[in-house]
């Protein structure tokens, strides 16, 4: 009698005993010596030897990815195999699967004294064996009790409210620290402390360095919280930061000179698009930037429906903070330019000719072909797309403009009792009166 389980694993009664088969292909015969595996599972009840059989099954299927696989990380992968059918075991099976595991523990050391013609278990050199570590990480891996780091990282990612950039960006991070920490044994405090020592030495600034760590810092509680990681083990805390060098203040993000900014708008007219065409697009962020004070995401973002040319205002209503969602004075030198992006269309963006990336920015590409044209120029990594911004912060200073004002027109928090706590803003003639104030020749 012959009762047939899901392929290729199979039960037969044999003398009113239960047996269980599994076919073995043929890729992985001549390695495992059989063709087929064949276990007694010692009962007549066929439901109990419905659950033995499944236990086997995952050894055989086991036994078969290792025959075809032959290179160095099997045994790390082969453990997580055996990691899996243990979590997904009924309760009352697992102990037979923990012994199977040290089972297969204990046959790599076996098959290693074999291969090297020892025996006998109480020589000193099969003691000696290198396998006993590969078996060792082997059968941890295996129960659970050597965890990988990033093994949790995507059900971690899933709890987040981020936008989809950022979630990426908190993966590139803990993927790399994962990297070099493969397991959860492997952080400890003083290995990450020699972790944050080569991130300054490899020119990374404290700044990034601190981002990096209150990233870590998160994924580690949730660890704790899931009890993959120690509970009270706080190996990102209490580490000593570098403090920026002498140079530091060299490498600051400086604005452009007024002058220079005409000198990026005079070669944005004259850079050419692969088609051959001129940049006009680059030509027209330049302007609305060098008028506004603007973010590039923000310009980039636009939509036409937020500019009020009869009012002559443009509304910022999409910014990273509170205080970036602003009404921002037309300059009386942007009126034509806004005008011509726009014509008679009534929707879509000011600056129509951006694609979206995968997060739905439309800046990246523009912002490239901006960096590539201020370094044709000259100017090295202090002056970027925002140096625009600091030079429209530093002719409003200049030309007397109080600090609350600049502040409501560049979208800047205004951390003052007056201006931050009580004030309720400066009015668009306010705003209007002072942006008239730009003046770059």
């Amino acid at each position: 009698m012959c009762v047939k389980r899901s392929a290729p694993v199979y039960l037969e009664r044999r003398r009113r005993r239960w047996y269980a088969l599994h076919d073995i292909p043929e890729s992985a015969q001549e390695a495992l010596g059989r063709k087929r595996f064949v276990q007694s599972l010692e009962t007549e009840d066929r439901k109990i030897a419905e659950r033995r059989a499944a236990v086997f099954a995952v050894k055989w299927r086991g036994a078969i990815e290792q025959a075809h696989t032959h290179n160095g990380d099997h045994i790390e992968r082969d453990a997580r195999f055996w990691h899996r059918a243990l979590q997904d075991a009924p309760e009352e099976e697992r102990e037979v699967i923990r012994s199977l595991i040290a089972d297969e523990a204990q046959n790599m050391v076996d098959q290693a004294g074999m291969r090297a013609g020892i025996l006998d278990h109480r020589e000193p050199a099969y003691q000696e064996l290198p396998e006993h570590k590969d078996a060792e990480r082997f059968y941890s891996i295996a129960t659970g009790k050597l965890v990988r780091l990033d093994e949790h990282l995507e059900e971690y990612l899933a709890t987040l409210g981020n936008e989809r950039k950022t979630i990426d960006m908190r993966r590139s991070t803990i993927k790399k620290f994962c990297s070099e920490f493969t397991y959860v044994a492997d952080v400890k405090r003083k290995d990450v402390q020699q972790w944050v020592n080569r991130q300054a030495q490899d020119g990374k600034s404290p700044s990034t360095i601190s981002r990096a760590l209150t990233d870590l810092r998160v994924y580690w509680s949730y660890l704790r919280s899931i009890e993959a990681a120690p509970d009270g083990l706080l190996v990102f805390d209490k580490l000593s930061m570098p403090r920026a060098g002498k140079n530091g203040k060299a490498d600051e993000r400086v604005p452009f000179e007024p002058a220079d900014v005409l000198r990026l708008l005079e070669a944005a007219g004259e850079n050419r698009l692969r088609s051959g065409k001129k940049d006009e697009t680059l030509v027209s962020l330049i302007k609305l930037a060098m008028y506004t004070g603007a973010r590039i995401e923000e310009l980039c973002a636009l939509p036409v429906t937020k500019v009020n040319i009869s009012k002559s205002y443009i509304e910022i209503a999409d910014a990273k903070t509170a205080a970036g969602w602003r009404q921002v004075p037309i300059h009386s030198k942007l009126k034509a330019t806004l005008a011509s992006l726009i014509g008679d269309r009534k929707s879509g963006f000011v600056l129509a000719d951006l694609e979206a990336n995968k997060y739905g920015d439309r800046s990246p590409n523009i912002g490239q072909r901006f960096s590539a044209l201020k370094t044709s120029l000259g100017f090295d990594g202090r002056h970027v797309f925002h140096s625009i911004r600091k030079t429209v912060a530093t002719l409003l200073e200049n030309a007397g403009v109080l600090e609350g004002v600049a502040a409501d027109i560049l979208g800047h928090e205004k951390k003052t009792m007056t201006y931050g706590l009580y004030s309720g803003g400066a009015s668009l003639a306010t705003k209007r009166e002072a942006i008239e104030k730009l003046r770059y020749a």
